[in-house]
């Protein structure tokens, strides 16, 4: 199967599924990490693998605020403008900042997510980061709904699905 398959994707194990079986609705939920390569001078081996940052990060202190991610809540705020669902409520179960050397790495897992809305959570944290918003704020900024209080939406590069679950 893999013969057939793009370069950038690769199928490890497979199972039987009913045929009622349908990949995005038949899905409980799913975990996403991005991943930025924090140093001084960019790496070459990251290019289009992570976003590049030259700051300090503090891993301990941006998983704390990360922590104020989990539960149910209305994201509008941490949605793409435009992006039209039914609902923007989603349960987020797990949201974690850590370090592998130079590799910070933001996961989070919920029942779904929207457009945009990974991104834009990274892009909140390294606002906080960088002190153009203020610490402890993402549950006033989620509560408030409002797009532009929130940080900006990071490049793709560095998005991964690491896990879909069923």
């Amino acid at each position: 199967m893999n013969f057939f398959l793009p370069d950038d994707i690769a199928v490890f194990a497979c199972e039987s599924v009913p045929d009622d079986f349908d990949a995005r609705f038949s899905c409980k939920g799913k975990e996403y990490v991005y991943r930025i390569c924090n140093t001084p001078i960019r790496d070459p081996f990251y290019l289009h693998r992570a976003l590049f940052y030259r700051l300090p990060l503090d891993e301990v202190f941006l998983d704390q605020q990360a922590k104020a991610y989990i539960g149910t809540h209305d994201f509008t705020a941490l949605r793409a403008i435009g992006s039209n669902v039914k609902t923007t409520v989603r349960t987020v179960t797990e949201a974690s900042v850590f370090r592998e050397g130079d590799i910070v790495t933001f996961r989070v897992s919920a029942d779904g997510f929207l457009y945009n809305m990974v991104r834009i959570m990274v892009g909140t944290l390294l606002y906080i980061s960088e002190e153009k918003i203020e610490a402890g704020s993402i549950p006033s900024i989620i509560a408030s709904q409002d797009r532009t209080l929130a940080g900006k939406t990071v490049p793709p590069e560095g998005l991964y699905l690491n896990q879909v679950y069923y």
